[in-house]
């Protein structure tokens, strides 16, 4: 579903402020709610028991359904209604690597399915208790996700936590809204609960209310944000201990600072795009508190009596006095270059420093599902896996549809080409799973349907898996359209055309751009070994990168330009001195924010490569922000 946007304009940024149910003058039945085809195999929380608006305890109801199919990948549905909830709802099964994961709480909209908290309630007032936990480490709570819903704290619950999620590799929040009463809630979003959290994104999110609004801890394996609203926090709106965040949209409105970077840990937050705003704010309150390391890119802050303190230890050095409009700034200065002479000034330059502009993600429209939806089973697919489905794939793409879908529960094999043409806008795996051999491939194509039927001007392929350890299947973006890929597990993309590319919440390969191609990534996690990533001659974003395994993260060439905003990459495999982190040839990159995890006293000992002109020069030691010629 599409997410309405109003924009602010402070100091010439243009920022989208984002809307919570309280934001917003829409009613209920202004908003068309999501709905799903009845054979995709989602589970409806009213079959358990559950009826919204009749102000009696869901809880149990609730439950049940999360039961059903723990680990499941099964989509636990909220249709529109308020329902009461009066203990910790529970990803269930076994706190074991086998549990806990692969579950999707989905509402029909953020405004529209609310799950609410009643004043006073038992259990939430003496010690922090969460209204929903996704479970505790270790990392494997793979496809966890939280999408179109608000969650309410109400008054007298001074201790509720809204929601404690752990998600790893790929996972997400979507659209959600969490509110508290006022006085009532102590952290909103809590993603400190547990180690080994990550790596996640989450996107569209506002928090009302609370002591803190989010908290993030620990350090592995990197959080990745993008338009967040927190507003009227009590303590902090946003307190960071060792970890890894990449944040892209932050809008703040309060009292108390924004952002705090708590001192004697790992933790580095990478900020961008954002807007901090200090309404009535207390004296000794900056804007953001930072006793870490920080880098800071487009942020203003306004309404505080210092922008930013970074009070590690004592040193006020660099300290940003008064309200601020922050093009570039890190907070230990560590911006390194082989190629130029960086010194402060230059850093904070705009002009000095090429910059992408950054494309929104596409948002294709849900559509009607009793018109625009049809189910590959329909079409000869074999839910069992053991024949190829890619000829019934290719029959649903074909039949004119705007959507097919891969029912939950299924788990389909795909061994052949198929092309992606005509009307079809959205692939959706219903949260189910495919197979392959490792010779399929998705093409995406121009102007070949059989019918001369019209191309979809963007395709979206998203919400699926392949089986555990299976082969990645290969996805060639060949047109001049728009490919989004988000929310996925076991694909690896190639951009062969002149389209643009888009990979959200995305756990596998980026294996090439096309040269003048442009591709936007937001949470890309790809921990193969070997080379990660190559950009030969296109323009690549990226916003929170995190590797595992030996090799390359990004190669960068033939006049390719490279912006990556958050890097994580946890080491686990002892470094070999001979291969470099970050390769440039002739072309350029802005890497900010780079982190590295290490636990085998082998971390890497060649961070960049680059060679200009034939001239090639080595960076060994890890700087926080790296600029190309």
């Amino acid at each position: 579903m599409t997410r309405p946007c109003l924009f602010l304009l402070f100091l010439g940024f243009a920022i989208p402020a984002f809307r919570g149910t309280s934001a917003t003058a829409q009613t209920v039945d202004m908003v068309k709610p999501i709905l799903f085809p009845a054979d995709g195999g989602i589970l409806n929380v009213k079959d358990f028991g559950a009826i919204p608006d009749d102000d009696k305890d869901d809880t149990e109801a609730i439950q049940a359904a999360l039961d059903e199919f723990p680990s499941g990948n099964r989509i636990i549905y909220l249709p529109p209604g308020i329902y009461i909830v009066r203990d910790t709802l529970k990803w269930a099964g076994t706190n074991s690597g086998n549990a806990q994961k692969r579950t999707i709480l989905q509402g029909a909209g953020e405004s529209l399915s609310i799950l609410r908290l009643p004043d006073r309630t038992n259990g939430f007032r003496d010690k922090p208790k969460a209204l929903i936990w996704t479970g505790n480490k270790p990392a494997q709570r793979f496809r966890n996700a939280v999408r179109d819903l608000t969650i309410e704290v109400g008054k007298d619950n001074p201790q509720a936590i809204g929601l404690q999620f752990n998600a790893s590799n790929q996972g997400c929040i979507r659209n959600v809204t969490i509110r508290a009463a006022n006085g009532a809630g102590k952290i909103g979003l809590d993603l400190g609960h547990t180690d080994e959290i990550g790596p996640l994104l989450v996107r569209n999110l506002t928090v009302e209310g609370f002591e803190i609004g989010i908290s993030t801890k620990w350090p592995v394996n990197s959080n990745t944000f993008e338009h967040v609203h927190l507003k009227d926090q009590r303590r902090f709106g946003w307190w960071n201990y060792h970890q890894m965040v990449f944040v892209r949209g932050l809008i703040t409105e309060g009292r108390v600072s924004a952002l705090y970077n708590e001192k004697n840990s790992w933790g580095t937050v990478t900020l961008m795009d954002s807007h901090l705003h200090g309404v009535n704010a207390h004296n000794d309150h900056p804007g953001i508190r930072n006793q870490r390391h920080m880098v800071l890119n487009r942020v203003e802050v306004l309404g505080y009596r210092k922008a930013v303190d970074n009070d590690d230890k004592g040193r006020d050095k660099g300290d940003i006095d008064r309200e601020a409009e922050i093009e570039n700034d890190t907070s230990h200065k560590t911006v390194q270059s082989l190629f130029r002479k960086i010194d402060d000034q230059t850093f904070r330059t705009a002009g000095e420093i090429p910059s992408l502009p950054v494309k929104e993600t596409p948002e294709v429209p849900w559509g009607n599902v009793a018109r625009d939806w049809v189910n590959l089973i329909q079409f000869g697919g074999d839910p069992t896996g053991k024949k190829d489905s890619s000829a019934a794939l290719q029959r649903a793409i074909d039949a004119g549809k705007k959507t097919v879908y891969l029912p939950a529960g299924a788990n389909f094999r795909f061994d052949s080409a198929v092309r992606i043409r005509g009307p079809v806008e959205r692939i959706i795996g219903l949260e189910g799973r495919f197979t392959t051999q490792g010779s399929a491939v998705w093409r995406l194509v121009d102007g070949e349907h059989p019918k001369g039927l019209r191309d979809a001007p963007v395709v979206v392929i998203e919400r699926m898996t392949h089986r555990s350890g299976g082969k990645d299947l290969l996805i060639r973006q060949e047109s001049a359209r728009t490919l989004v890929v988000s929310s996925t597990i076991g694909f690896r993309v190639e951009g062969h055309g002149r389209g643009d590319l888009f990979l959200d919440d995305f756990c596998g390969h980026l294996d090439r751009l096309a040269r003048g191609q442009s591709a936007w990534c937001r949470q890309l996690n790809s921990e193969r070994k070997g080379v990660k990533c190559r950009n030969p001659g296109g323009k690549l974003w990226i916003l929170g990168y995190k590797t595992e395994s030996l090799g390359t993260l990004i190669e960068t060439t033939q006049g390719g330009h490279t912006e990556v905003n958050g890097v994580f990459l946890y080491s686990n495999q002892p470094w070999d001195p001979k291969v470099p982190a970050f390769v440039i040839r002739d072309g350029t990159a802005v890497i900010r924010g780079i982190n590295e995890r290490n636990f085998n006293r082998s971390p890497v000992s060649l961070w960049f490569e680059e060679t200009q002109g034939g001239d090639t020069r080595k960076l060994e030691e890890r700087p926080w922000v790296y600029l190309s010629k």
